[in-house]
């Protein structure tokens, strides 16, 4: 009986411990989507006065980055979205950040 006991109050407090994890977790994510949404506002600034073509990659990558993070906050927090598709697309986001990513190093002028 003691055994059972225990069981139920572990059982319990991982429950919360798995709670408040997904909670954090969450937070994060929409930190990061809010910091690239920011960096994207400032690249597309940075571009307008400076019009170093460059900066069009790090508003493409910031506008990828911003759309995955935030296509994964939604994937964790509504179940419907918790599709095989929703995660090809995730994958697919980030495949294109990093060829958009070597683009520009391979890409960018010399000196």
């Amino acid at each position: 009986m003691i055994i059972v006991d225990l069981m139920s109050v572990f059982m319990a407090s991982y429950s919360v411990l798995v709670m408040e994890l997904e909670r954090v977790d969450n937070i994060i994510s929409a930190s990061i989507v809010i910091f690239s949404v920011l960096l994207l506002v400032l690249s597309v600034s940075g571009y307008r006065k400076t019009r170093i073509r460059l900066t069009l990659y790090a508003i493409i990558i910031f506008a990828l980055f911003a759309i995955q993070q935030f296509l994964d906050l939604s994937d964790d927090i509504f179940a419907i979205l918790d599709t095989p598709i929703t995660d090809i697309v995730i994958h697919s986001l980030t495949l294109c950040i990093l060829v958009i990513f070597f683009l520009a190093i391979v890409k960018a002028p010399t000196k």
